[in-house]
């Protein structure tokens, strides 16, 4: 097979790391492949030639993207040029549906194949984007079954391929190793691991919330600690929590953390799947602005948001959205976990 070239498009740290994942696997087939496009420091590890570095290009929210607006409009015409010019083989799109779902007709219109792997949660809102995937994208790749019937229910063909964190999430060590390097004791020792998101947007939105009910934790159940888990490509720009009676950390080691803990408090996302996958028990939030929350919730179609209860069909995590978003909110469900260990099994 002759030597080809791929454009891939991913623009938050969650694409990056599955286009790197992709990327490695595709560069151990086919080392004389060349790919290029829009990614991280971990999809550029992987050997992705970058044309734009997505440090920059992470928004979320209605109201942020409305404002950046005209930005993203430069990088469409600029990308498409380039995409025109440099000709892939074929072009794969990650998630990232604001920019992606925007490019996939205009590449399907310059005749690239379209390959959309980490598809949109389109099942939950924009269901009308249907059609996109039926004219434009050649290939639709998922990760959840339930995604897949989704898709075929609306005349798109799909393939189901598991979720890569199944084979990826993994702690560095076991359970009573991983407490040791955190500086926790016996079993009377309790960590609480804070995931307050990726997006600086997010981490202000949730972590003064999370760290409020640390606080309030620490009133009900003794030995208490806490730590903030980073992502790396961000853990530069963290600020940790402000002084108070409860320990805290902040790491990179999130897998680590997970594993270690005893209860996870965190935002709605890709961390709920890395927690269920170790198999941690958590609590569940997602807040933020008032004009974001409204426009979604005009939007969102689906019984629950946290990935967990989405597979599972069924409330298996507690999920606390906006307003119900408060520290005693949080608090309470998190000493039910910590102190009821049949509420933590379940």
């Amino acid at each position: 097979m002759s030597a080809k070239t791929l454009c891939i498009v991913a623009g938050d740290p969650s694409g990056d790391r599955h286009g790197a994942l992709l990327v490695t696997e595709v560069k151990s087939r086919h080392p004389d492949w060349q790919v290029w496009g829009v990614g991280g420091d971990l999809m550029a590890q992987a050997g992705v030639d970058l044309w734009q570095h997505a440090r920059d290009w992470a928004v979320m929210g209605f109201a942020e993207v409305l404002k950046s607006l005209p930005q993203f409009q430069r990088r469409m015409s600029a990308l498409t040029e380039a995409i025109k010019t440099r000709r892939p083989d074929a072009l794969i799109l990650i998630d990232y549906p604001g920019f992606n779902l925007k490019l996939a007709p205009r590449a399907h219109k310059l005749g690239i194949p379209v390959m959309y792997y980490i598809v949109p949660q389109i099942w939950a809102w924009g269901k009308g984007r249907i059609k996109i995937f039926r004219k434009s994208v050649g290939r639709t790749v998922v990760v959840f079954p339930f995604e897949k019937k989704f898709f075929e229910e609306h005349g798109v063909a799909v393939d189901w391929v598991g979720h890569p964190f199944v084979d990826t999430v993994k702690p560095s060590a076991d359970r009573a190793t991983l407490r040791q390097r955190f500086g926790l004791g016996g079993d009377q020792d309790k960590l609480i691991a804070l995931m307050p998101g990726v997006r600086t947007q997010d981490y202000d939105s949730h972590l003064p919330v999370f760290t409020g009910a640390v606080k309030q934790i620490a009133e009900t159940v003794p030995y208490v600690r806490a730590a903030i888990g980073v992502d790396r490509s961000v853990s530069a720009e963290t600020r940790p929590m402000g002084s108070g009676p409860v320990p805290v950390l902040v790491t990179p080691e999130v897998y680590d953390l997970l594993a270690a803990a005893d209860v996870v408090i965190t935002k709605t996302g890709t961390t709920t799947v890395e927690c269920a996958i170790i198999g941690t028990p958590m609590v569940t939030a997602f807040k933020t602005g008032g004009l974001n929350y409204a426009i979604a919730k005009s939007l969102v179609d689906v019984p629950f948001i946290a990935m967990p209860n989405l597979i599972a069909n069924r409330r298996i995590v507690p999920e606390l959205v906006q307003s119900s978003v408060t520290p005693a909110a949080l608090a309470r469900e998190a000493i039910a976990l910590l102190t009821q260990p049949v509420v933590a099994e379940q």
